[in-house]
């Protein structure tokens, strides 16, 4: 019927062993692949270093353009020296050794196993130092007063669900209390009731010290907020909204006679602006904002723009050119004046300098540089120094310079 049924052996391919020029292409085809994966290499690594000898040639022609700080009109080296400073032109709006005490005074949160332990470390280091107002330190986790979200809006129609509700309430803060001991602070605040009816508060923001902190710097994305009328940093932007509206209950009410002041490190320098902006909005009379080796939050000069109306005169963020905190994220931009602790070759000569920015300066086509994350930052070194290099201790020496740079041109 059909054909004959084909032979079984003859339903498979016989894989027969390779030629030996088979053997010799692929060989020479493996070759020529690594040589061309070595000359791209070569290439990159080429084009890396020649951008990063270019870059760095730039950078120190412009560095050399720049007025030290020391010969800036807006710096002087303590207040009884300000008469002394404005001799130059304007008066001073900062001076060197408040800046040292007021930084020093945000690093000094975050190093103890409890609140109680912090407020104690404060208050002792606070009265050592002859300040004599109050403290007070807050966590965040435990509310002020009681919120919303401990109660449950479901159980309050019958008083047996509402007492249960309570119990539950309880039971939950005594648990968070219990918890709470191991969490460090997020801000504590220093104020001073004169007899005068004049009260001076100063909030000092907590930098990054917990994972959660982590966390809320890698929130990278720029939203919309409505009170402000712009684009800011969204983990920044809650963790300021906390601040704030945990704070606002322990301020005195907007009036002529009470200051607030805000100063951070970190994380907290970023969030101290913040801060500051979203209760100057709210009519309070914010005197003067610090940030030291914070990063950006602010996604462009359109927003920088709108911000800045908010901030007071005296707003100013110290920052150090191998500090990476600094130059995050990439497409941020910082706001108000800057003190720009630089560590390169500045007309030749390797030497660590300070330079003076005023905001009004930052807001030129010249100062595109001194905000450039390709053009400043050096990758490698900063990350080798970078455990130094962002410990406020480092600043503080550093602003130390500062202030003896000034006593050497006065005896000169």
């Amino acid at each position: 019927m059909g054909g004959a049924a084909p032979r079984p052996s003859l339903l498979f391919t016989v894989c027969k062993r390779p030629s030996s020029s088979t053997k010799a292409i692929w060989q020479n085809t493996s070759r020529q692949r690594k040589n061309i994966g070595a000359v791209f290499a070569a290439t990159a690594a080429s084009g890396v270093v020649g951008y990063s000898v270019y870059t760095r040639h730039v950078r120190r022609e412009k560095l050399s353009t720049l007025t030290p700080a020391r010969e800036s009109a807006l710096l002087a080296p303590s207040c009884v020296d300000n008469d002394t400073s404005s001799s130059r032109g304007a008066s001073p709006k900062y001076d060197v050794a408040s800046l040292i005490e007021t930084i020093t005074r945000a690093s000094l949160v975050g190093s103890t196993k409890s609140v109680k332990d912090e407020l104690d470390a404060l208050r002792k280091w606070h009265i050592d130092r002859g300040y004599n107002g109050g403290l007070v330190v807050r966590d965040l986790t435990r509310p002020l007063f009681r919120l919303d979200v401990f109660h449950n809006s479901e159980t309050t129609n019958s008083n047996e669900n509402s007492n249960n509700s309570d119990d539950n309430n309880k039971q939950l803060m005594d648990s968070n209390i219990g918890h709470n001991m191991n969490q460090r602070e997020c801000y504590y605040m220093y104020y001073e009731i004169h007899s005068n009816g004049e009260t001076r508060q100063q909030i000092f923001c907590r930098g990054t010290t917990l994972f959660s902190d982590v966390l809320t710097c890698l929130q990278t994305w720029f939203e919309y907020d409505r009170e402000l009328g712009c684009r800011i940093h969204h983990g920044f932007n809650e963790h300021a909204n906390r601040i704030v509206d945990d704070v606002i209950p322990l301020l005195v009410p907007p009036n002529d006679k009470s200051t607030v002041e805000v100063c951070g490190h970190s994380l907290g320098g970023a969030v101290a602006m913040l801060v500051a902006i979203k209760l100057r909005k709210r009519g309070y009379h914010v005197s003067k904002v610090t940030s030291v080796g914070g990063p950006r939050f602010c996604r462009g000069l359109e927003e920088r723009e709108v911000l800045e109306q908010y901030l007071p005169d005296r707003t100013i963020r110290i920052e150090d050119d191998m500090d990476l905190v600094t130059y995050l994220p990439p497409q941020g931009v910082g706001v108000g004046d800057k003190i720009w602790l630089v560590s390169d070759y500045i007309n030749g000569t390797k030497k660590n300098e300070a330079f003076m920015l005023s905001r009004e300066w930052m807001e030129t086509e010249m100062s595109e540089f001194t905000e450039s994350v390709w053009l400043n930052l050096r990758l490698l070194e900063s990350l080798r120094k970078q455990h130094v290099t962002h410990r406020v201790r480092t600043y503080a020496t550093k602003l130390k310079q500062i202030y003896e740079e000034f006593s050497d041109d006065d005896n000169a």
